[in-house]
């Protein structure tokens, strides 16, 4: 049986070759793949412009294929209720956003929101990524166009790190343009170093995922016809252009991140696999040589950077004190969705410095719950920690949906890690990548029967 057959929960359809998807669904699908192409390129997509310039797109998109669909006559190939209970989570989030933004005709009753616009921004950002979810979701149901999406997800990131460490190299600039903040520092298309880190741990987490893929793999006994090595060489190069852009952006906690995740993504896929050892030792070799390699080249500064860690946390530790006294003013209902630049100055004091503006927890959980209260600030983690258990859920019931699970559990634990200390699951381009590879990886280990 060949080694990629690892979808479906009947054996019978297992042995049988994946088969091949709809035009339409091509379509989607590239077209989704363009979009996330696009979304780190304008500074990690953290600007209200861009916002409002990816909402019309992913809405145009949603619109064209609800529009197909009706057409057709046909319903989408994933039904929602069978993701329960992630729609009525997702649904209670958007309706308490809601909630915040109204002005209730009672006079002395204002509205629970302190930054009504800074809400409202926050409202469409996650009905988009409702809406980007569903899409791939639908697209990459077909096990063709998961293998599609998944290799072209590297790709693209593998284009981001080689662009990140040229313009590292031609000029420490960002889009040409000189920088103003972490200069030496690797931050591709990004303005912050840790975003642009956090963005390198998930495409850690894909080509660990498919360099394994790839060793598990049935060779051809016609070695004319053979790109084994051909594919190992590839992902093995694309994973190596990743991890030195990784290492060169000097992030020390977007390291550890993506080590954690990355070795989530090969526990899980080995712990699946009967060819474990000469797995293991194969991949271990590569990512060891890759480490060798990165650090003479990039890893004296980050070694440097972690050797000082004491007195940024010192900081860090003064500025999640101060932020949870702001939570204690608020702790059910928040002070609103995006509000927590304008409401922080009324706690903000020494030994934080006042010479700057703190518009970013850097606790993406504190800023939650500063702005939604613990209650509904919850919501996301939740929403998360469901989504993870229905990956270790599927795998338990069929370790052939090891890719899928494994790729999902490795980016969660990667983004997770790094919003202990850090936003960025708050900066769009990382949300909207690690919205599509769960999409993509949910779509796979839901059970073949959910498909309408």
């Amino acid at each position: 049986m060949a080694a990629d057959t690892w979808l479906d929960d009947n054996a019978d359809e297992q042995d049988q070759p994946a088969q091949r998807g709809s035009l339409s669904g091509y379509v989607l699908c590239w077209g989704l793949m363009l979009f996330l192409a696009w979304v780190p390129v304008p500074m990690g997509s953290n600007r209200a412009i861009f916002w409002a310039m990816n909402t019309v797109l992913v809405g145009a998109a949603g619109g064209v294929y609800f529009g197909w669909l009706g057409r057709r006559g046909t319903a989408p190939r994933v039904s929602l209720d069978q993701l329960a209970p992630l729609p009525i989570l997702y649904v209670l989030l958007i309706f308490y956003l809601i909630v915040q933004l109204i002005r209730f005709p009672v006079a002395g009753l204002d509205p629970i929101s302190m930054a009504p616009g800074a809400t409202l921004w926050m409202l469409l950002r996650l009905v988009t990524y409702g809406m980007l979810f569903f899409l791939v979701l639908q697209a990459t149901r077909n096990r063709e166009r998961f293998n599609l999406f998944l290799t072209g997800m590297l790709t693209i990131g593998t284009l981001h790190a080689a662009g990140a460490l040229a313009m590292l190299r031609m000029g420490d600039t960002l889009l040409g343009y000189e920088k103003w903040a972490y200069l030496g520092s690797a931050t591709g298309t990004f303005v912050n170093r840790n975003s642009f880190a956090t963005f390198m741990a998930l495409n850690c987490c894909l080509g660990a995922a498919l360099l394994i893929r790839a060793l598990l793999e049935k060779r051809n006994e016609d070695y004319r016809y053979d790109y084994y090595w051909l594919r190992l060489a590839l992902i093995g190069s694309a994973l190596m252009i990743v991890m030195a852009a990784l290492v060169a952006s000097q992030s020390r906690m977007g390291a550890l991140a993506a080590a954690l995740g990355t070795l989530t993504t090969v526990f899980f896929a080995l712990l699946a696999t009967s060819q474990r050892k000469r797995t293991f030792f194969v991949a271990a070799g590569v990512v060891l040589a890759s480490c060798l390699a990165i650090g003479w080249l990039y890893g004296e500064q980050l070694l440097n950077r972690m050797l000082d860690v004491e007195e940024s946390w010192s900081i860090r530790a003064a500025l999640y004190h101060q932020v949870l006294e702001l939570i204690a003013q608020r702790p059910w209902t928040g002070f609103g969705g995006g509000s927590f630049e304008i409401v922080f100055p009324t706690v903000h004091a020494p030994p934080v410095g006042t010479d700057r503006l703190w518009d970013k927890a850097h606790n993406s959980y504190l800023t939650l719950w500063s702005e939604l209260g613990v209650i509904a600030g919850s919501l996301i983690p939740l929403l998360l920690a469901v989504i993870g258990w229905k990956f270790s859920a599927a795998l338990r019931r069929n370790r052939r949906l090891w890719l899928p699970a494994a790729t999902g559990l490795g980016c969660l634990i990667a983004v997770a890690t790094h919003a202990l200390v850090d936003f960025s699951m708050e900066i769009q381009a990382v949300a909207f990548w690690l919205v599509a590879i769960l999409a993509a990886a949910s779509a796979q280990c839901l059970p073949q029967s959910v498909s309408t």
